[in-house]
């Protein structure tokens, strides 16, 4: 597998998406490091209405022995759909998180099916209610893994 960029594979996503429609000119697509990076997301999101898609990537990774003399490595992401609501009527939170959740299930189901990591992608996702992002922004995020086989030796290359 060629080196997975889920930011890039994000902005893709986002602009192929018809709820989502990114565009350099309409931007709905943003990049986050970790979790907590989506408390200072009240500016991005002050003057846009409708979803937004955030890639994020920490890079959290787990490795563990495979039984054959490498590794497996676990890499950790979450692609996060949200879409702005009004506070003033609770309801449309929950409307907001059921729309998001139907577009986080069709980007699982893209990740297993047709994209870069699809042959490496562990099966097991993870989809959980998110909020409050910014400006009022409710949605739901999708919590996935791919997980490739590593060799691993010393690279002499790093050492004095």
């Amino acid at each position: 597998m060629e080196t997975y960029n889920h930011h890039a594979f994000g902005a893709l996503l986002a602009s192929s998406l018809k709820q989502i429609s990114h565009t350099q000119e309409r931007p709905r697509h943003f990049t986050a490091f970790g979790l907590e990076d989506l408390y200072n997301f009240t500016d991005k999101l002050s003057s846009i209405t409708g979803m937004v898609l955030i890639s994020v990537d920490g890079c959290d990774s787990d490795s563990k022995a495979n039984g054959a003399g490498s590794l497996n490595d676990r890499r950790e992401y979450a692609f996060i759909v949200a879409k702005n609501t009004n506070n003033e009527r609770p309801e449309t939170i929950d409307s907001a998180i059921e729309d998001c959740r139907l577009v986080a299930k069709q980007i699982r189901n893209k990740l297993l099916l047709d994209s870069p990591v699809q042959d490496c992608i562990d099966s097991n996702t993870q989809i959980n209610g998110i909020g409050p992002i910014g400006d009022n922004y409710y949605g739901a995020c999708l919590f996935f893994a791919v997980i490739e086989n590593e060799e691993y030796s010393v690279d002499g290359s790093y050492w004095q």
